[in-house]
């Protein structure tokens, strides 16, 4: 007969990991609680005692279980705060500060930003001319065409001339109209983006207006704002309801 052979730490099993302590320590409690909690209530002193008690024991145990996850995550975190360390230097952008390829596109983008501003500036003022002088060929062949004679072909074919010199000055324009500053290099042109900020510069008629528009997002607010004041102490607020709960701690 063949004696099975043990596998390797059958007598010394691996010691319990932090994890598996807490988890132990607190499924255990959790049982315990099923005991104590089954829906009737603390009826007794002793009760109360006892689930006192095991409130006290949880509450150890989750501080217990909380200071193993921190040191279990102590040297991931402190990794990945070397990472994001040496990362940031290069492209960091936040309020802690700015990597230096951060710093670099930012000096590019004021430069080509001054840059493309003037050659929007110049854009602008030839499509107006071209705009002007589209405009005027326009009237001038409209004229033409209003004075010439039907029994005229010299007037009519001035007339046509004038209509096609109308029409190339009328795509002219267009096309000025349409043309943007570009800066083209590499994979993706960089051209002039509008953007649009707020500033506040009269609260109350800015209220009104948010109470009709956007009364969901102001009642939020003022719902966030109430809760602070009452949890700071104040209880007094007009229009303000405030509710008192009481629970064990």
């Amino acid at each position: 007969m063949m004696t099975a052979t043990a596998a390797p730490g059958h007598n010394n099993p691996p010691a319990p990991t932090p994890f598996e302590l807490s988890r132990d320590e607190i499924d255990s409690l959790c049982g315990e609680a099923r005991h104590w909690l089954d829906g009737a209530g603390v009826k007794t002193a002793a009760e109360a005692d006892g689930v006192a008690k095991l409130l006290n024991l949880l509450r150890t145990a989750i501080k217990r279980a909380d200071e193993r996850r921190i040191a279990e995550a102590k040297p991931h975190d402190e990794a990945k705060a070397e990472i994001q360390a040496r990362y940031g230097a290069l492209i960091q952008d936040n309020k802690s500060g700015k990597g230096k390829a951060v710093l670099a596109a930012e000096e590019c983008r004021a430069a080509l930003t001054a840059w493309l501003e003037r050659q929007e500036a110049e854009k602008q003022a030839a499509a107006a001319e071209a705009r002007r002088v589209a405009d005027e060929r326009a009237r001038e062949a409209s004229l033409a065409l209003q004075l010439s004679k039907p029994s005229d072909l010299e007037d009519r074919e001035h007339a046509e001339d004038l209509a096609q010199e109308a029409r190339r000055a009328e795509a002219a324009a267009g096309r000025a109209e349409k043309d943007r500053a570009v800066a083209r290099g590499g994979a993706r042109s960089v051209t002039l983006r509008t953007t649009y900020r707020a500033e506040v510069i009269d609260a109350t008629a800015f209220a009104r207006w948010a109470w009709v528009n956007c009364r969901d997002e102001i009642e939020t607010a003022l719902a966030e704002i109430a809760s602070r004041q009452v949890a700071a102490g104040t209880r007094n607020i007009p229009g303000v309801a405030i509710h008192e709960d009481r629970k064990a701690v």
